[in-house]
């Protein structure tokens, strides 16, 4: 896929944990940019998201609606992070259409367009066409664990006969919207009438089912969904919202089956939970050959991530209504780094290092004019580093020394060995002892001058290198 030719300007809707988590996240990401955010909360609108987030001042306003976020700020994707209710949704996505931006969502309800109503999804998808634009409900569930990797991980085996998939959330460890939803905390009877007014379950369990046998490439004669309540044993002090004592609701048991010729061919199992002590995202696949894979997603860090990762990819999208099993698996190349503005955090590893990048200019100016004109990137610094000129410069110097000392040496010790056998030629060679007795003072004297030949080399040698 081709590189972004800059960072995608985005804008947030709704500061609740979801929009704050992906704000946060978008101030590092170096594949978007943060131009807008909109909250309707009075505590939260008119002031700086910086002191929202506690990341000091960020010169970001928050505006008190969409409309005016969206004429100021003019991103190019919008972030709807406000809402599971498609109907009170509808018209800001309809608003964020009307000025020309994309729209990502976390919306549980819209991750399976087939299940929205026929009017809603025929006016999304017909305004999303007509601006060009493209609209995406992602996460983690729907949008991953439970639908886009099962139907990623059939891609590998054949004549399939089954689909089973599991997740445990232990609720412990997640916030308090999500033991809300699993009812933590309430009577049993108080958890039936919840589930019939529709307050409590997870909402996407059946837009994942679908999204499976589209994948798949199936259509389902039937499809099935029940739920249940999980009642604590023993008192539980692990909620946020409060203990639960013995008989109480500690979580929920809900499964969605999908039936094609009387046989169940998908089955999707999910379990959210107080002390669950094995939390894990388990996929079953009975096929030629079987399949099965076993892992644990952390459900919110992991919706922000999937909404981070979709935005660079709406972008390259056909326009229209469109769901995760759309997404291409390749992300685009970051863009360059914005001159003068301040780079990715994986880049200032780089920073601490600029002598080597000098010098590596410094050497290629000395053949080629041209390059001294080019900035020194990223790259040329490392490959200098990983070959530091410095060796090379010295290596001139130290040499001779190296080489003069051995011979000078070998000369003083030459005798040594046959010392018996010279014995006789020394009392021959006592005439010409005069003249050896005279080049002994010359050596000493040639041994006083032999250090400034090395030295005229150090000075040639560092010369060449200037």
């Amino acid at each position: 896929m081709a590189r972004l030719l800059e960072r995608v300007r985005i804008g947030i809707v709704g500061l609740g944990w979801v929009g704050q988590e992906v704000a946060r996240a978008a101030l590092e990401d170096p594949r978007v940019r943060l131009v807008g955010v909109a909250d309707s909360d009075p505590t939260k609108a008119s002031r700086d998201l910086g002191e929202i987030l506690g990341e000091g001042r960020l010169g970001i306003p928050i505006d008190a609606d969409i409309d005016t976020m969206l004429r100021r700020a003019r991103p190019e994707v919008a972030v709807l992070a406000t809402t599971s209710d498609t109907s009170a949704l509808t018209p800001l996505i309809l608003d964020c259409l009307a000025e020309g931006a994309h729209v990502v969502t976390s919306c549980e309800n819209l991750a399976s367009p087939e299940l929205l109503e026929a009017h809603a999804r025929q006016t999304i998808d017909e305004a999303a066409r007509k601006a060009g634009v493209v609209v995406l409900a992602t996460g983690i569930n729907p949008g991953f664990s439970m639908d886009r990797l099962p139907v990623m991980l059939s891609q590998a085996t054949r004549n399939i006969r089954r689909v089973r998939v599991q997740r445990i959330v232990d609720a412990a460890s997640r916030r308090a919207q999500l033991q809300a939803k699993a009812g933590i905390g309430m009577s049993a009877k108080e958890f039936i009438q919840a589930m019939n007014e529709g307050r409590v379950g997870h909402q996407g369990l059946g837009a994942s089912l679908r999204l499976v046998a589209k994948g798949l490439g199936v259509s389902l004669d039937r499809t099935a969904e029940t739920l249940r309540p999980l009642l604590a044993e023993t008192r539980s002090d692990s909620s946020v919202i409060g203990p639960v004592e013995p008989g109480g609701v500690r979580g929920i048991y809900q499964v969605a089956r999908g039936y094609r010729a009387a046989h169940e061919l998908i089955t999707l199992e999910l379990i959210i939970a107080l002390d669950e002590p094995n939390a894990r995202d388990t996929i079953d696949i009975i096929g030629e050959p079987p399949l099965h894979f076993t892992g644990e997603l952390p459900g919110d860090m992991c919706t922000v991530a999937t909404v981070l990762s979709a935005i660079p990819l709406v972008v390259t999208m056909i326009p229209g209504l469109r769901t995760v099993l759309d997404l291409p698996a390749e992300q685009p190349e970051e863009p360059a780094p914005d001159r003068g503005s301040v780079p990715p955090r994986a880049a200032t590893t780089e920073l601490p290092r600029p002598a080597a990048a000098e010098l590596g200019v410094a050497r290629r100016a000395k053949g080629k004019k041209k390059t001294e004109a080019a900035a020194p990137s990223v790259a040329p610094a490392s490959k200098k580093r990983a070959a530091p000129p410095e060796p090379e410069v010295e290596r001139p110097t130290l040499r001779p020394l190296k080489n003069t000392a051995p011979k000078a040496k070998k000369k003083a010790n030459a005798p040594a060995p046959k010392a018996p056998k010279a014995a006789a030629q020394a009392s021959k060679a006592a005439a010409p002892a005069p003249k050896a007795a005279k080049a002994a003072p010359k050596a000493k004297a040639s041994a006083l001058k032999a250090p400034p030949v090395p030295a005229k080399k150090k000075r040639t040698g560092s010369a060449k290198s200037r």
